[in-house]
């Protein structure tokens, strides 16, 4: 109880009159407290309002600290982060954090209803709003799962919600971003519990989402990162490689090494990299 936050809030905070969610990371670099190891080392890269972002790379190579540095969980050991054009160290604290949805790969739900959970952080005028509800779990593919609970959406899941399924547990986590309506949506390796025909029938139904707000995938799967805008390839900290998933091929660098590797373990050599190879 006694313990201060190491990130504090802004002494005259910024307000941005209509959050678009345009995002630009200026030379980052960061280390956790305590660590003489540099997670991201000069990290730059744009992101414009409405674009769909990707960033693949091996295990470690800092892309969930990308985001725990957007939503300002950590500040920048250098460098600057800016939303807008405005840093986000400048953002009141409620804006930035209303103005950003993450679903995390580790779905946590509470020991509520589905439906309560699916609401957590709606304004209190708007719980319980079914239609809402039911319109992000259509989007998320949880409203068929729901359906044969006997209690419906009022279902109250046990213990770290014990009576669903891991990826129904991350299709929850979903739908309660979504729910919010965040002008930037955050998916960390969100949908890695989720099977490839669920995962492909999820992706479809956020093209729509995603064309109305700023959209980051993380992901190690080809079918998440595929149709990105921009993808960005980390490796040891840094950006080694962007471009579209086509452009990234041609390159036959990392990007072309992972996707191949994956391919090749998920038996799933009929996706369409020869074609895009030329």
């Amino acid at each position: 109880m006694t313990q201060q936050p190491t990130v504090q809030p802004p002494a005259q905070p910024v307000r941005i009159e209509g959050v678009r969610g345009s995002i630009s990371f200026r030379h980052v670099s960061f280390r956790y407290p305590h660590s003489t190891r540099a997670v991201l080392k000069d990290v730059s890269f744009d992101i414009a309002a409405g674009q769909t972002a990707a960033i693949v790379g091996p295990t470690g190579s800092g892309k969930s600290t990308l985001v725990a540095l957007l939503t300002r969980r950590y500040d920048c050991s250098s460098g600057e982060i800016r939303i807008d054009d405005v840093a986000i160290e400048k953002l009141a604290f409620d804006q930035l954090r209303s103005a950003i949805g993450v679903v995390p790969q580790d779905a946590f739900v509470f020991s509520e209803s589905i439906a309560e959970n699916i609401a957590l952080g709606l304004p209190a005028a708007q719980i319980p709003n079914a239609e809402i509800i039911a319109k992000v779990a259509g989007i998320a593919k949880l409203d068929e799962a729901v359906a044969e609970f006997p209690m419906g959406y009022q279902t109250r899941l046990g213990e770290r919600g014990v009576n669903l399924s891991g990826g129904q547990r991350q299709r929850t986590t979903l739908a309660r971003a979504l729910a919010r309506d965040p002008r930037i949506l955050v998916l960390d390796d969100a949908l890695s519990a989720v099977d490839t025909h669920t995962e492909t029938g999820i992706l479809q139904a956020l093209r729509v989402v995603f064309s109305e707000r700023t959209a980051i995938i993380i992901s190690h799967r080809v079918t998440a990162v595929m149709n990105a805008d921009i993808i960005l390839v980390l490796d040891n900290g840094g950006i080694i490689e962007r471009g579209t998933h086509a452009q990234l091929l041609e390159k036959r660098g990392l990007y072309a090494t992972l996707l191949r590797r994956q391919l090749l373990e998920e038996g799933l050599e009929q996706v369409p990299l020869a074609r895009n190879t030329g």
